[in-house]
């Protein structure tokens, strides 16, 4: 089977590693397949170099001279494929096609699908998810209705049953419609166990808990910040990147200098300070935590247990329950951090929430529904006395923090962070994370289906409007999620 792999760049980031981790998998299995690694930039440190094949015309249209027409960049595509692999790929596997990152992708996709070429559209990411500024890219191109074709050679993989149900919604065929987990590596090794000691010597610590991400505001730093408040405990807490959006550098910096001027026991960006590895921080944390408000397929939740780290904090339902329904424990996370209502004026957050709704729904063309602002203070209230955390943008979250500052006898009336995971459950999760997500398994599957993509048939378009309305609703609103990329 020969298969050209499509994505716009290889920098280090969760497409860069599953396409990585596909191609390790495929060379487990015993299926003979030749693969081809299509992308618009060179790679800075990729494991298959020898497999990738640049075409300038893939690159992100905002940091190219020019974007060619889709018919010009599918024929460029089509003879390095074919020049790479000895023939014409039996399947396209292309990743986010519909992020809004390169002008010509879409159209290219629909010629596909209308040649009958087989084709398998990987989801990710969403224009439709919090990027307004990417909606209004494809909304702008010459096929805003054909984003999302709908035919018997088109196949889609969906990395949660989020995504999965809400492409149901649209009357896609389930037999076309794959959940396509993540395959998850553990990375560790004994170069990390000897970097570890002198990392946990840097701090001066015997407790050091990392979150290990990089500065996006979804990652919701403001409750790392609060936990390092309310902490008893000699701990330090540490996160490993900063931002490389410019968009979230302003937040970034805000939260690092509220962290210094409250003296706060917390160390920002600690991978880039000091050069250390990834491997070697997690193996020096005791817990790795997060407090996310929102993930794709949620790898934080299952690549510490390959390290053998137990996790802690905030619980994303919508994307664990695909985790827990494969037997993996995670009944220790919390589903919402409640503060008391009364530390809250809430009257300015129900007009700071319906500000930013009124912004976002402007940004993707929709109405705003007339109580929308009171669904979404709803839907952050865990009890009618409490606020959740989560739900609070930076300027409420530094006065809930400085409250807690200031008058330390209220930390009796919030919860602590706990999460300390049993032995059995770091033995019992990593064995079934290696069973359930490891590489050959993943490529088995991809395999599998690669096979089961039909012929040509006649081409329909999904609604594109279902997919943003999937995504915009009021009740679990937040305005971390919904920022330009």
């Amino acid at each position: 089977m020969r298969i050209a792999i499509i994505h716009y760049h290889l920098k280090r980031g969760g497409v860069t590693r599953v396409i990585e981790s596909t191609l390790r998998g495929f060379d487990q299995l015993s299926v003979a397949s030749k693969c081809v690694v299509l992308t618009g930039e060179s790679p800075d440190s990729f494991s298959y170099t020898q497999d990738v094949r640049i075409i300038p015309g893939l690159r992100y249209s905002n940091s190219s001279p020019a974007t060619p027409a889709p018919r010009q960049l599918l024929s460029d595509l089509r003879k390095a494929a074919k020049a790479a692999l000895g023939g014409p790929p039996d399947v396209w596997h292309i990743h986010n096609h519909s992020l809004g990152k390169n002008f010509a992708m879409p159209g290219v996709v629909a010629l596909l699908a209308e040649e009958g070429e087989s084709v398998l559209l990987q989801m990710h990411d969403f224009a439709e998810d919090g990027r307004p500024q990417n909606h209004t890219t494809n909304c702008s191109t010459a096929t805003p209705d054909k984003l999302y074709p709908d035919a018997e050679n088109v196949h889609y993989g969906v990395i949660n049953h989020r995504d999965y149900n809400l492409f149901l919604d649209t009357g896609m065929d389930a037999t076309r419609l794959h959940l396509l987990s993540n395959p998850v590596e553990s990375g560790c090794g004994t170069e990390h166990e000897n970097e570890a000691p002198q990392i946990k010597e840097h701090f001066c610590t015997d407790r050091l808990i990392v979150y290990p991400v990089r500065a996006v505001r979804r990652k919701n730093f403001g409750e790392l910040l609060l936990w390092a408040a309310l902490d008893q405990h000699d701990t330090v807490y540490a996160t490993t990147l900063g931002p490389t959006n410019p968009n979230y550098l302003a937040a970034y910096e805000r939260w690092q200098a509220f962290g210094k001027q409250h003296h706060l026991p917390v160390h920002f960006g600690i991978a880039e300070a000091h050069n250390w590895s990834f491997g070697g921080i997690i193996e020096a944390a005791d817990t790795i935590l997060t407090t996310s408000i929102a993930e794709g397929f949620g790898l934080a939740f299952l690549e510490p247990w390959l390290f053998g780290k137990g996790i802690c904090g905030r619980d994303l339902p919508a994307i664990t329950e695909d985790f827990k329904d494969q037997g993996v424990t995670l009944d220790h996370l919390y589903n919402s951090l409640p503060i008391p209502k009364a530390w809250i004026d809430t009257q300015k957050l129900l007009e700071t929430l319906h500000a930013a709704l009124i912004k976002v729904y402007a940004a993707y063309g929709r109405t705003l529904p007339m109580d929308a602002a009171e669904q979404a203070l709803a839907s952050i209230q865990p009890t009618p006395d409490t606020i959740d955390f989560c739900g609070l943008d930076e300027d409420f979250q530094e006065r809930v923090i400085t409250h807690i500052i200031n008058n330390p006898q209220v930390k009796a009336d919030l919860p602590t962070l706990g999460g300390r995971a049993s032995d059995s459950d770091l033995q019992s999760n990593a064995k079934r994370i290696a069973d359930v997500y490891g590489t050959f398994q993943y490529a088995e599957r991809m395999i599998q289906i690669y096979e089961s993509i039909d012929q040509k048939s006649e081409v329909n378009y999904l609604d594109p409007a279902t997919i943003v309305e999937g995504f915009l609703k009021p009740n679990g609103f937040d305005s971390c999620e919904h920022e330009p990329q």
